[in-house]
Parts: structure tokens; sequence; C-alpha cells
């Protein structure tokens, strides 16, 4: 089993703190991942990088460092794509899939890696999972327009998607202390006063507190819900996207990881995009790279050692 490494966007700097924090890893970490990415393409970062290399058959040698890798050869509607579709089936056979980031349009008819899965797989329940070292904050819907929210946001998706999140969790023994959720309205509603949205959250909770066995509260004001935080391990829930990551980025700048919950396999991906802006100028920060690459290896320990043991998590 293995940490599939699909290139990302062939113009962004996904390669670049790829490679970097590659350097910051022991060669028995490294021979855990396969890098699916063009030769070209990889020969053109490195080149920026000012490193020592070269390419072979079954990977590249970076400043003493083997980092194996599948090279592709053909291209179906763009690299980035090419690469995932690739780690994807890979994944699927058993170990973790590790995105670098990509533009919106290299998908062929959804806009992002959440929703091309989603599609893909045919599950509308898949959750969005932000990780830093000192916060978790889950989203249960992402890329919508913001007049889409009152429509979207049923109970019964409130209900399938956190459920389903965490089961994920669960199955993978992440830590979590307290799950607390937020409301749709400015202070939740304040029971009823600005909506009544809020109460599909309550209705939502009612029902799995009587499946899951953590402790769960809310609608809680989203303005006012980092600070009911007590616990690293705290998993904060909130209904739309801006809602949460505002917070977890203004915190955390991109030190973090993008995890897709409900997928066939692990899914991960550093908290930042493509920049552009920085593509050949080797100033791009490694950082959160190399925090998500760490999260993506110990993932593949557990999901490892519960295929080689038969172990299965407690159920949610």
């Amino acid at each position: 089993m293995k940490v599939y490494v699909t290139q990302g966007h062939e113009k962004g700097i996904g390669l670049e703190v790829f490679f970097k924090s590659c350097l910051m890893q022991r060669q028995t970490e490294l021979n855990k991942m396969r890098l699916l990415a063009y030769k070209r393409t990889v020969e053109e970062t490195l080149l920026t990088l000012r490193l020592p290399f070269s390419l072979s058959a079954d990977g590249v040698q970076v400043a003493g460092l083997h980092i194996p890798a599948g090279w592709l050869t053909h291209k179906d509607y763009s690299e980035s794509f090419t690469a995932l579709e690739l780690g994807m089936k890979l994944s699927e056979s058993g170990g973790v899939l590790y995105t670098l980031p990509t533009s919106k349009d290299q998908f062929p008819f959804s806009p992002g890696h959440t929703e091309f899965f989603r599609s893909f797989y045919r599950r509308p329940d898949l959750g969005m999972f932000f990780s830093a070292p000192k916060l978790q904050v889950l989203l249960l819907s992402d890329h919508i327009p913001i007049n889409m929210l009152s429509e979207t946001m049923t109970e019964e998706l409130i209900f399938s998607r956190l459920l389903a999140a965490l089961k994920s969790l669960s199955h993978w023994n992440w830590p979590m202390h307290r799950v607390l959720v937020s409301g749709l309205n400015p202070h939740a509603g304040e029971g009823g006063l600005i909506g009544n949205e809020d109460t599909r959250v309550s209705a939502a909770l009612r029902r799995l507190a009587s499946i899951v066995s953590f402790q769960m509260s809310g609608p809680l004001p989203g303005d006012t819900m980092l600070l009911e935080k007590q616990s690293d391990s705290d998993i904060l829930v909130y209904l739309f996207h801006d809602q949460g990551l505002s917070g977890f980025k203004g915190l955390q700048g991109f030190i973090g990881s993008n995890i897709t919950l409900g997928l066939p396999y692990p899914r991960v991906s550093p908290d930042h995009g493509t920049s552009f802006n920085l593509f050949g100028r080797n100033q791009a920060d490694y950082r959160g790279c190399s925090f998500s690459l760490r999260q993506a290896l110990t993932l593949l320990q557990k999901v490892s050692h519960g295929k080689d043991s038969g172990h299965k998590s407690k159920s949610t």
C-alpha cells in the first residue's frame, strides 16, 4: 500500500512544495509514496529548484533521496486530471490518495475535486474536513451559491453528511473529544427570531444522538463557536464554506490538510491552491504540504494496519 501523489496543475506550485517536503522526510517514508506525474513537468520544476536530480524508469533521485514514481505518457482532458484518475484507481486497491493542487477548469464536468468525487462515486454525502495542528473543521456544504444555502441545507442533508463524516473519522480512530455544530442563521436563529432554518440542525442532531457515542452540541452561533472549543480534538462543524474556512485559515494560514470523508480510501490534499503567480520562482512555502503529507502517511499506517489485521474500528 502506498500514498499515491497526483501531480496537480503543471503550472502551479504543487510539485515544488512536494519536492521541498520530500527533503524533510526519511527515505523509509519516501518509499511509502508513489508520485504520479509527467517526466517533462517534473524536470521543469526541479530545474527551477536548482537541486541535483536525475530521472529513472521507477522514480526521481533528488539530492540523494529516491522518490518512487509512475510516469504518465498520455493525457485525458488535462495533466492533473489524468494523474487523478490513475491515483483513484490505485487507491481503490488499497492506499491513500494525495492530490496536489489544481484549478477547477482542469476537470471535465465538475468544478473541483470534491464535486468530481461525489459525481464519480455517486456519494452526495462526501464531506470536506480541514485539519490543522490545533483545529479540526468539517464543512457540511462547500462550493454552492449563498442564495441556495437555505434550500440546500435540509435536515436530511445535515444528518447524512454528518453521519458519514463521523463514520469515516471513527474508522480511522481519529481523536474526537466533542462535536460542535453551528447554526445557519446569525446567532443560530435566536430561537426562531432570525429564521427557523436552524430547527433542521436540532432535528438532525436528535436523530444522530441515538446512533453515535460522541458528545454533540448545536446549533451554536457560528461567529462564537470557536470560543466553545475546549480541546484540539474538538470537531467544529459549519454549515457553509466561508463560515468555517474564514476562521480556519485566519488562525492556521495554509498549514493544514483538506481531507475528503466518505470515499473508499482516505484522500488528503494541502489546504492551499495552485498560486500560479509563484510558479517557477522557487518561493512557495512548503510547510502546508509537509504537514498534510505527514497526515497522509499516518492515515496510510492506520488503513494498512486495519487491512493486515482485519481490525475494524468502533462503528458510529
